[in-house]
């Protein structure tokens, strides 16, 4: 299957900021209007928070509380978002009919990122939030090569704003994760019409959408299910720190080089150190001079970074498993035993079965190198130990 070309375009947002001097002072000024706001509230509003506390929250100024344009920027709606999800216990505040408990996007997104696709991502993560919320109602499947993400019919009484804003968020999520502007091909709304409050210069799947429809969903070509991740453990934090703004705007700053480089070596854990520069480049849709001269912008090289990596999971699987050190230094892609001792010893100054006898049990040490990503250490059954 052939993957969409990237034309590099910045992505349509839900409101684009005209004339923003960067990606960055465009998602500083990122608004969403009030009434779309006080529906991302009105789970939270049934269950007594009292509306007037929210829009002082979210700065709104008492003169324009009833004005349904008054743009409420992204970053204050996010921090209210957050807030109420940490005093009810439910990521969804109150929009669904099940509470999904705070924590579980942070939880689900760590597994994500041990995913080597898209799709396998998409379809871990509907997975986990089934587990967590038994009955979650979005499904990802694959049709005449579309991939259609559609909420499946919900009680009655659930809150239809969640239908949307459960496809845009995944849609956004699933961007971040492979760093791309995935184009929508076609979106239907549960909705009965477009409100009429809704003035914005894009529809909000930025595509003409079909209302009326008996499910909410969008559909994009199934190539992109196929894209490798882009994102890594590093890149993580930022956007939980200010979630849910991120995933409701185009702003998100696009993973360095290296940050991707260390992804593809995590991800394969041992099998990646045998990997080529050619290889990681090819997986990242580079040109392997193209990938040496980003590397070289961020101040550091190929050789570099696979050292670190190395350097970390030898510390790591020295101190922790019984891995003969033989098999170890082959895991690590080094020619012999005697090689890997030499570099064990160049990154820490003593031999690896002093290290191990000092160390065996505790926690590797931090690594000094340029780069620090935790990869999995295999089972400690899976070797004998040796010095």
């Amino acid at each position: 299957m052939v993957l969409p070309s990237y034309a590099g375009e910045p992505l349509p947002s839900f409101r684009d900021v005209a004339g923003a001097a960067s990606t960055h002072e465009a998602g500083a000024a990122y608004t969403v209007p009030l009434w779309c706001t006080l529906r991302l509230l009105g789970g939270a509003l049934r269950r007594g928070f009292a509306r007037e506390a929210m829009l002082r929250h979210m700065r709104v100024p008492p003169a324009r509380q009833d004005d349904p344009q008054w743009p409420v920027p992204v970053a204050d709606l996010g921090a209210l978002l957050r807030h109420l999800a940490r005093r009810m216990d439910d990521e969804l505040v109150g929009l669904w009919v099940r509470p999904v408990p705070f924590g579980s996007f942070s939880s689900v997104a760590r597994q994500l990122l041990h995913c080597a696709r898209l799709g396998e991502a998409l379809q871990l993560a509907l997975r986990l939030y089934r587990l967590i919320a038994p009955g979650f109602p979005l499904r990802l499947r694959v049709t005449q090569g579309l991939a259609r993400l559609e909420m499946q019919p919900q009680p009655s009484d659930a809150d239809v704003t969640l239908d949307a804003a459960a496809v845009y968020w995944t849609l956004a999520l699933a961007r971040w994760l492979v760093d791309r502007p995935i184009p929508v091909h076609s979106a239907w709304m549960h909705s009965p019409a477009q409100d009429s409050c809704y003035r914005e210069r894009q529809p909000f799947f930025e595509v003409p959408t079909q209302y009326g429809c008996a499910r909410t969903g969008i559909a994009f070509d199934a190539g992109w299910l196929n894209r490798p991740l882009a994102r890594s453990a590093q890149s993580l934090e930022p956007l939980l720190a200010a979630l849910p703004a991120p995933l409701m705007r185009a702003g998100a700053p696009p993973p360095a080089a290296a940050e991707q480089v260390c992804s593809q070596l995590q991800l394969h854990g041992g099998d990646g150190f045998a990997g080529t520069l050619q290889s990681v480049a090819r997986t990242l849709g580079l040109s392997p001079r193209s990938l040496r001269r980003r590397l070289q912008e961020e101040g550091c090289s190929w050789h570099d970074l696979k050292d670190a990596m190395r350097r970390e999971q030898a510390l790591d699987w020295v101190s922790r498993t019984d891995l003969s050190l033989a098999e170890i230094g082959e895991r690590l892609g080094f020619a012999d035993v005697s090689t890997f001792h030499r570099a064990f010893k160049r990154w820490t100054g003593e031999p690896p079965g002093e290290f191990r006898r000092q160390h065996q049990g505790r926690a590797a040490p931090p690594p000094s190198a340029p780069a620090s990503f935790r990869l999995a250490a295999p089972a400690s059954s899976a070797g004998h130990r040796g010095h």
